[in-house]
């Protein structure tokens, strides 16, 4: 079985990516992010089976009663935004016991049988060729490889949408976020590295990636579905042009306080022009040049030489997070801005590993 890996460039599209997938004959996948975090590294060590499911169980209550996971809305799906799925744990125990019994109890076994074991339907898992898992953040993904080996038949989608748009998104609409309680120092650290520094990140792996745009996924959405489809080896289905999770319609996360309507062929990024700075731009563009040119995103500023490849200052959408995390006087959070602000800096300095003609190719 196919193992399919789907991590993230930013606010780009990898769920709506995953919701595409949902109900297709041939994938088996979770609904939603499975975040692979130091507590899973636990739960995988785990040598009891009944203990290692009840673990996964507890620790990822969201996939069996889908009104716990509110941020990814799977409180409001439907077309009326009024319902929700829930999936019976001692059934799936049972299943997951019982397929496990059989097979060759290793951690990738311990994986597949999860997935064959949330399948409710146990005639229809002949069918099934790939498995989907919603990995999202390379700092999961470190963790996933921590427990799994990377087979030969692991295949990697990476999404991407216009980094410097994606990066406007992330700023503005985690901001307004419950009022940008989520967006601190260190996940903006981790925002920068996700954005300008995730070719250098998974550079050893760039054979097995292929980039899906989400451009391309609303405007071309047919074309680049098939070819979705023809690099898995899998049939096309119709299913794929809606985007769903356990069938009901899916209307996007909460993050950017609006409801998506799934594909959109008159999708358009929108860059907020206002967000930063031409200095900040020409210094930010430059860090990513092979990337822009390569997927043919828009250049907005003229990159010159005598741009420095360390950026001292503070930009001014760090200065908006910094100021709303002082005012929330939570101390420990404050006293680290220093600590993160000095790691910005030297992630952008990194230089890239990458030239434009060896990252990895557009499905």
């Amino acid at each position: 079985m196919k193992i399919l890996i789907i991590l993230t460039g930013g606010r780009s599209g990898s769920g709506l990516l995953q919701s595409l997938f949902d109900g297709h004959k041939e994938i088996l996948q979770f609904p939603g992010e499975l975040l692979f975090t130091d507590e899973i590294k636990k739960i995988f060590k785990e040598n009891s089976p009944p203990k290692f499911v009840n673990s996964f169980i507890n620790f990822n209550q969201h996939f069996f009663d889908s009104r716990l996971n509110t941020i990814e809305r799977h409180n409001k799906l439907g077309s009326l935004k009024n319902e929700f799925y829930k999936v019976d744990k001692n059934n799936f125990k049972k299943r997951f016991l019982k397929l496990f019994k059989i097979s060759k109890k290793t951690n990738l076994d311990k994986l597949i049988c999860l997935h064959k074991a949330y399948e409710e339907k146990a005639n229809n898992l002949s069918k099934k060729k790939v498995i989907v898992l919603h990995i999202h953040d390379f700092i999961f993904f470190k963790n996933y490889l921590q427990i799994f080996k990377i087979k030969e038949n692991t295949k990697i989608f990476l999404t991407m949408r216009d980094p410097i748009v994606s990066l406007c998104s992330t700023i503005n609409n985690w901001l307004k976020y419950k009022d940008g309680i989520y967006l601190t120092p260190r996940t903006l650290e981790r925002n920068f590295d996700t954005h300008f520094n995730i070719f250098n990140n998974l550079h050893f792996l760039r054979k097995k990636i292929k980039v899906i745009k989400l451009e391309k996924l609303h405007q071309s959405s047919r074309d680049t579905l098939k070819k979705i489809c023809k690099h898995l080896n899998i049939k096309f289905s119709q299913s794929l042009l809606k985007s769903t999770y356990h069938g009901k319609k899916w209307w996007g996360d909460c993050i950017s306080q609006k409801y998506l309507n799934g594909l959109n062929p008159k999708f358009k990024n929108k860059f907020d022009e206002d967000l930063f700075s031409i200095k900040e731009l020409k210094f930010l563009e430059k860090k990513i040049l092979p990337v822009l040119k390569k997927y043919k995103y828009p250049i907005r500023s003229e990159i010159n030489s005598e741009i420095n490849i360390l950026y001292f200052y503070p930009f001014g959408f760090e200065k908006k997070i910094w100021a709303k995390t002082l005012k929330k006087n939570k101390l420990k959070t404050s006293l680290s801005i220093p600590y993160f602000y000095i790691r910005r800096i030297l992630l952008l300095g990194k230089k890239n590993i990458f030239l434009q003609n060896n990252l990895p190719n557009e499905i």
